[in-house]
């Protein structure tokens, strides 16, 4: 039977098919338990931005760590190379000193160079197989998703923990009203996604109860800490909220 022959042949290529599936979902599984346990204590992540700090980025920077932030990433989109390397220096200093992760926005390339723990990239900037060529296997990436299914993707895919938004408007970046996921996308993150992930995007003490009942237990925040008269209060109001939650 000619039919019987061709699924014959087509049988190996089914099990080299399923092989590399289960091999890929096992993979997914390990990363998930190891950045679970890296990522420990990682309850609020701090975008930090120059632009947005009502003072030194520097001295923003200390108070956030002393109110209990553990991970860092430097988002900084208008300096030259130069700056931002000397930046991500000054930075890298006062974040090892601490025992703090510190992720470098968009370019391994300088999270390298910086000796940064790990790169954060979007859905426009390098994938995750090519980013991971760069920072090379114990660096840590992060990606920004805006639905369920770009999340599934980014765990099959071997990210290290995922941006789950913009949940709210926020004053960082520009969007249509059509791409704010609101709580919706993070109770169906919450649901289903075991890899630590961050709920992004206009997020502060005001709405952050919302945040946490939807399923969140971890934010990134930007303005709430940068652009904050008292950024040691702010970030340590934020902490608490999600450490009792």
């Amino acid at each position: 039977d000619p039919g019987a022959v061709k699924a014959d042949v087509s049988l190996p290529e089914q099990f080299g098919r399923l092989r590399y599936e289960l091999y890929t979902l096992e993979k997914a599984v390990l990363t998930s338990v190891a950045s679970r346990t890296r990522l420990d204590g990682c309850e609020l992540y701090l975008l930090l931005t120059s632009d947005l700090c009502t003072g030194d980025p520097c001295e923003v920077l200390r108070d956030a760590l002393q109110a209990g932030v553990r991970i860092v990433q430097i988002r900084e989109k208008w300096m030259s190379d130069r700056d931002l390397v000397e930046h991500a220096r000054r930075v890298r200093q006062i974040t090892r000193d601490a025992g703090v992760l510190l992720i470098m926005n968009d370019r391994p390339d300088l999270a390298v160079l910086c000796d940064a723990d790990g790169v954060h990239v979007g859905q426009d900037e390098l994938t995750i197989h090519d980013a991971r060529r760069i920072v090379g296997p114990e660096r840590l990436i992060g990606v920004s998703t805006h639905s369920i299914e770009q999340a599934r993707r980014a765990v099959l895919d071997g990210a290290n923990y995922i941006g789950v938004g913009p949940v709210f408007r926020s004053g960082t970046k520009s969007f249509e009203d059509s791409e704010f996921v609101g709580v919706d996308l993070i109770k169906e993150v919450a649901a289903e996604i075991s890899l630590p992930w961050f709920a992004i995007g206009g997020i502060g003490l005001s709405n952050l109860d919302a945040v946490v009942e939807a399923g969140a237990q971890r934010v990134a925040v930007t303005g709430a800490v940068c652009s904050a008269e008292d950024a040691k209060a702010a970030a340590s109001g934020l902490v608490r909220k999600l450490r009792v939650n």
